[in-house]
């Protein structure tokens, strides 16, 4: 069981960032396995951080009744998708930061199709966190400094921002740090990417609380001054 913290809807609203939080039993499986492609020239050689998404987000077309009433959702390794009305919404909002791609299903028959779905893709990296983060085990670092960052289950997430690093974010960001355990040897087809976590401003909140989403977890992130 893992330990969280819980929020008031004015804490969320006061917060600086809420970090999205995706519920596990509503996630479907997508990603390099199932055919998106990537490019990995900047990337890490070890474990892969940095991988750049180079094409729409395929996800396993046997999983598609898990998107049935739903109006966001998250792939195992928190890539996030909105159904097209709720994307829509988004990008008439105003909010900074943040670009779509397509969402297609992929079966093993090589058929694919579109869905009336968008993933949502942050167009800004913030800076490491602070030291000061709690809830999160660092001990399986790759050499990159970036990778094999995990959550704890013994303990609340608690991410820290030095107030200056976040100077120059946006309404949706995602962390520097990548997390989960990776898997890579340079084929990008069988890898298994660690990901980034998305962090975002309480506006970006208020939509999806506004269109009735219930797939994510939400938690402020702290500050610290120095």
């Amino acid at each position: 069981m893992w330990r969280r913290d819980r929020f008031t809807n004015a804490e969320l609203d006061a917060a600086p960032l809420l970090h999205i939080d995706p519920k596990p039993e509503l996630q479907v499986f997508g990603g390099p396995r199932v055919g998106t492609t990537y490019d990995v020239t900047d990337a890490c050689k070890v474990c892969g951080a940095g991988a750049r998404q180079t094409s729409a987000l395929l996800i396993n077309g046997e999983e598609l009744s898990a998107l049935e009433g739903r109006r966001a959702a998250s792939t195992y390794y928190s890539d996030l998708i909105v159904e097209e009305r709720l994307a829509g919404q988004l990008a008439s909002s105003g909010i900074t930061g943040l670009s779509f791609r397509g969402v297609f299903a992929a079966f093993e028959s090589q058929v694919r199709f579109q869905l009336p779905w968008r993933q949502l893709c942050p167009d800004k990296t913030l800076p490491p966190m602070s030291p000061r983060s709690t809830g999160i085990a660092r001990h399986k670092h790759c050499v990159c400094g970036r990778s094999g960052v995990t959550g704890m289950n013994e303990q609340p997430t608690r991410l820290v921002y030095r107030a200056r690093d976040l100077a120059e974010m946006q309404d949706v960001n995602l962390t520097w740090e990548w997390f989960g355990e990776p898997r890579f040897n340079g084929d990008v087809s069988d890898a298994l990417f660690p990901y980034p976590w998305f962090l975002v401003t309480p506006k970006v909140w208020r939509i999806f609380q506004g269109a009735g989403v219930t797939e994510f977890e939400w938690i402020p992130i702290r500050l610290e001054e120095s």
